[in-house]
């Protein structure tokens, strides 16, 4: 590493010329050709992509069906790597991370000087800093923030600081029991640096070095807590995410000694944790060897400086030291700012600190926030990207050929030269800077191969950042596992994994049209990783416990709001997490976490999986450790029928013996689409995703269709259904949004009280349809899962007869014709968007704060009024505008749905919560609203009864009223409330909450909430 630091190779040229392809660089992927560097991060299912995204910017490298290399590793990779398994979970407690290490230091004396020297140096580098990350995390503890409480409720501001005194007190005198672990933390950190300074700086490997390594292993026999032993490090997302080396580190270092050349002056490097606590020793133990005195300090800004940080840079203030701020890039500022305000607090002034900025190839505008130009006197030295150590490493041919050369020298090859290839460079040209941070570093070469017969061949290959040190070995163990898989891996070097290319057909798929096929290889490959990739300890219920894992996060976050109350919800989140923890009952896998159908090639008579290794563990990944996670991805992502789902999940369970799998799917099913979702909002607010809009927004409604989808499936398995679905009287039709669904979850679902009110009524023999708003396939859906007969859909603009599988169009072919015009007018607007499910009517929306938001008003009265759509009329709700045609309403649909059964409106019982209903109020033989219902004056004008109770409740109080409108209860009331699941799983709980009342729940629950878990920082 040492040896390419100090090469003058020459640069490639700008940044644009970066080679930052991840599976999501969405100006190459607007073809199905080469799914591997294409849509991936993009999330967008194919069958959401428009005709226009698939012309192939690859044709030209397309194979006639060339077969991949065989898979063949080299002995001395496979030997080195293989005694990582333990790799595969990238939390391991500090119990292992000490176990680990001190095999580390055992090998350090033993390994071939080199490569595996200096990867074994590395891991010493990175276990070592992870300890003293988490020993400083520990020794700090838990620190609360009020601020927020004292600004809403100034009279309680007394109480809450008698409070953090007290919290403070306890914080002081646990510090105190644990003098000897600041002693030896202190001893420890000084060793590690020294150690750093004698191997990853001076090289090569000397007897200093190896005298410092029995310093170090001398340590490893520390007195920890029991807590702290079973604690689990941070990963740093630089080594693992990335693209950054040891080396860049120090480039910083050395550009700042260049910058301030005055050696005589002190220097105290503030880490901010995570990464703070693996660069800041590293760049000290550099700078230790050109200043007189170099010293560092790792801090978490957001909790503030521990009483012996405090004092630390307090002492270093007063030697009038520069304080030097080493971290991750700078993206918001925001933890810049309030360490610079700490550094100010101990005695800082402006012009003795500065920033040593790894600048992030995804954040070329840093310098421009206006956070950032407020700090005008703060000195920065920047680590460009074209400046990075595995950036420069991949621009420079003869390093790329020199590796390439020894791998397929062992393949039997007797040269290797990488070509220019037009073709190549102007499919892997990019224009400007990644869409998001922790996309990979890729670089795609064209090798001509000659073998001993003098016989020249072609192939490519990728080279990508997968880590560094042992944070990258799992992506070379993945591979060799997993080698009937992926495309065959050629090896892997500091940090950098060569595989071969496959470049693909233009419009060729990996499966075709054979689903079946499709399905079974989805099912071997995911049970490919349940046996070949599982490991013995399951990092997520600690994880969950210490809110540091993302995926429960994510979940538990949407699943709170159930509760109704900001306030226990946040007190509510911590037990979700660790219920969702425990759900996986089987072995902790490393998923694959990226089921989309880009991420599939063919290759010559294989299908293959790309991007294998790298979206299961890290800073920004979900972190999921169950299979189940992958299978609900690929329903998702390959929109797979429910008999397909089936049968997906049947093959799996016969080749993995993971019984239990269907048990667990449904809350993977919802991270999949809610995470989907969230992905596509974050490229719908991205400048430079232009392009992509609409095809993000059609991920957007894909994921928001399949939670809806799988929220009514699971409902429905708790409710009654008839025994007989038919038309008969008497009919109940309902709405469903706010009425027989609300916003439970953040999208709609029904609650417990909406399921009892369905099972009252099937139980008493009525007959139910649903008249609504939504499309006519959610109708279909709603009949399927909870035995409905049938509705009107659209605002009435079409219906569906469950009983007789067939519907029927209301609306006239002149207003077709008008909303395709519009349509088409609205298309043509920026900003504006379509749901493509409606088909006799129209939903158009912007999106605002996450979600969608209807049109200005004005905006769409002016556009129908430009076109003269005088058949059609607009209907602005919270979610959207619908354009509708003029001669339906939930009234006409209701009345035709009624003739089209052969039942007289005399015989239906309407119930809804909002104006459009009250057309169906108007015709039907009588109607209910639960206490919700926004045009109260106007429904009691129609006779219209009104529950006392909001939502389902209300709508539970309507049905007992239908069923029984004297009163009482019978039999069959008794049974529906006794079924009603008694020993309670954590969804039929969160049902059961959802009807609850905040002040209620709040109260009832009091004494078991994590009082302070909405405060912790």
């Amino acid at each position: 590493m040492q040896r390419l630091m100090n090469t003058d190779m020459s640069s490639v040229g700008e940044l644009e010329r970066e080679l930052r392809i991840d599976s999501g660089f969405h100006k190459l992927l607007s073809c199905q050709t080469a799914p591997g560097i294409q849509q991936a991060e993009l999330n967008v299912p194919a069958r959401l992509l428009a005709p226009e995204d698939t012309a192939s910017e690859l044709n030209m490298l397309a194979q006639d069906a060339q077969e991949p290399l065989p898979s063949q590793f080299l002995a001395s990779e496979t030997a080195f790597y293989g005694q990582y398994s333990w790799c595969l979970n990238a939390f391991p407690t500090v119990r292992e991370v000490v176990k680990y290490l001190a095999l580390e230091l055992d090998k350090l004396g033993r390994v071939p000087d080199g490569w595996q020297q200096s990867e074994v140096i590395t891991n010493i580098f990175l276990l070592s800093c992870a300890i003293t990350d988490t020993i400083d995390d520990y020794l700090v503890g838990s620190t609360y923030d009020f601020s927020k409480v004292s600004q809403a409720l100034p009279f309680a501001r007394p109480g809450l600081r008698a409070l953090e005194k007290l919290l403070d007190l306890r914080g002081e005198f646990r510090v105190a029991t644990l003098f000897k672990l600041r002693h030896w933390r202190g001893v420890w950190t000084k060793a590690v640096t020294e150690f750093l300074r004698d191997s990853l700086i001076a090289e090569p490997v000397s007897a200093i070095v190896l005298e410092q390594r029995d310093r170090l292993a001398g340590l490893l026999l520390p007195q920890f807590p029991q807590a702290l032993w079973n604690l689990r490090p941070k990963v740093p997302a630089f080594f693992r995410s990335r693209d950054f080396a040891p080396s860049d580190c120090l480039e910083l270092a050395r550009k700042f000694v260049a910058e301030y050349p005055d050696l005589d002056r002190p220097a105290i490097l503030i880490g901010l944790r995570t990464a703070g606590s693996f660069l800041a020793p590293l760049a000290c133990g550099y700078l230790s060897t050109q200043l007189k005195d170099a010293s560092w300090i790792a801090i978490r800004p957001g909790k503030g400086l521990a009483s012996w940080e405090r004092v630390t840079l307090e002492g270093a203030a007063r030697k009038n030291a520069r304080a030097l701020i080493v971290d991750e890039s700078i993206h918001s500022g925001q933890t810049l700012a309030k360490s610079i305000e700490l550094l100010r607090q101990a005695g800082f002034a402006e012009e003795d600190i500065v920033v040593l900025n790894p600048v992030e190839p995804a954040l070329p505008d840093w310098k421009t926030s206006r956070l950032f130009q407020s700090l005008s006197k703060i000195g920065v030295i920047a680590l460009e990207p074209a400046e990075r150590y595995k950036q420069r490493l991949l621009e420079s041919t003869t390093e790329v050929e020199t590796r390439l050369s020894e791998y397929f020298k062992a393949r039997g090859y007797t040269e290797a030269r990488i070509t220019d290839s037009p073709e190549v460079e102007k499919s892997t040209w990019r224009a400007g800077p990644p869409e998001r941070v922790d996309i990979r570093l890729k670089r795609i070469y064209e090798v001509r191969l000659k073998d001993v017969a003098g016989a020249v061949d072609t192939r490519y290959v990728v080279a990508k950042s997968v880590g560094w040190g042992w944070l990258g070995y799992h992506a070379f163990i993945a591979g060799q596992r997993l080698a009937e898989w992926t495309p065959p891996i050629l090896g892997m070097r500091e940090g950098i994994l060569y595989s071969e290319w496959l470049p693909q057909r233009e419009q060729a798929t990996a499966f075709g049209s054979d689903r079946e096929a499709m399905i079974e290889s989805l099912a071997s490959y995911v049970a490919a990783r349940t046996r070949k990739l599982c490991f013995r300890d399951n990092p997520v219920p600690d994880l969950a416990n210490a809110d540091r894992h993302k995926g429960l996060e994510f979940l538990a976050n949407n699943l709170s709001r159930a509760y109704g109350s900001r306030i226990v919800a946040a007190m509510r989140r911590p037990q979700l997490r660790r219920e969702l923890s425990r759900h996986n009952g089987f072995s902790p896998v490393m998923t694959d976490s990226k089921m989309s159908q880009e991420e599939w090639i063919v290759a010559g008579s294989r299908v293959m999986k790309v991007d294998f290794e790298h979206h299961c563990f890290g800073k920004n990944e979900l972190g999921m450790t169950d299979p189940a996670f992958d299978l609900a991805s690929a329903v998702f992502y390959f929109a797979l029928s429910e008999a397909e789902s089936e049968h997906l999940v049947r093959r799996y369970i016969e080749e993995s013996d993971d019984k239990n799998v269907e048990e667990r799917l449904f809350f993977n099913k919802l991270l999949v689409s809610m995470r989907a979702q969230s992905l596509a909002n974050h490229d719908l607010q991205h400048a430079r995703l232009l392009s992509q809009r609409s095809a993000s927004n059609q991920q957007y409604i894909a994921a928001w269709n399949f939670l809806v989808g799988e929220s009514i499936r699971q409902c429905g398995k708790l409710c009654e259904r008839p025994r007989e679905i038919r038309w008969h009287a008497p009919l109940v039709v309902a709405d469903i949004d706010g009425v027989l669904d609300r916003m439970v979850f953040g999208f709609p679902s029904t609650t417990a009280a909406g399921l009892k009110a369905i099972s009252l009524l099937h139980s008493h023999g009525l007959c139910i349809a649903v008249n609504t708003a939504r499309t006519v396939q959610e109708v279909k859906q709603y009949c399927r899962a909870y035995g409905f007969a049938g509705g009107v859909a659209e605002y009435g603009g079409i219906l569906w007869d469950a009983v007789r599988d067939r519907e029927h169009i209301l609306v006239n072919s002149e207003s077709l014709e008008q909303l395709r015009q519009v349509r088409d007018a609205f298309r043509q607007i920026p900003g504006c968007f379509l749901n493509d499910d409606y088909q006799c009517s129209l939903r158009v929306f912007t999106y605002h704060d996450g979600r969608t938001a209807p049109l200005p008003p004005l905006l769409a009265q002016d556009l129908l009024a430009g076109l003269k759509a005088d058949r059609l009329r607009l209907h602005h709700t919270g979610l959207d505008t619908a354009v509708v045609a003029k001669e339906t309403d939930k009234g006409t649909g209701l009345l035709s749905l009624l003739d089209f059964v052969g039942l007289p409106p005399a015989d239906a019982v309407a119930i809804g919560d909002s104006e459009p209903d009250l057309a169906m109020f108007r015709v039907a033989g009588g109607s209910f609203a639960p206490g919700n219902v926004t045009c109260r004056r106007e429904a009691q004008l129609l006779g219209c009864r009104i529950a006392d109770r909001s939502y389902q409740p209300g709508l539970l109080e309507i049905a007992k009223r239908i069923v029984h409108p004297q009163g009482g209860s019978c039999n069959c009331c008794k049974t529906i409330e006794a079924s009603w699941p008694k020993d309670k799983n954590l969804f039929v709980s969160l049902l059961d909450a959802a009807d609850e009342k905040p002040t209620s729940l709040l109260l009832r629950n009091l004494c078991t909430l994590s009082l302070l878990a909405p405060f912790k920082k």
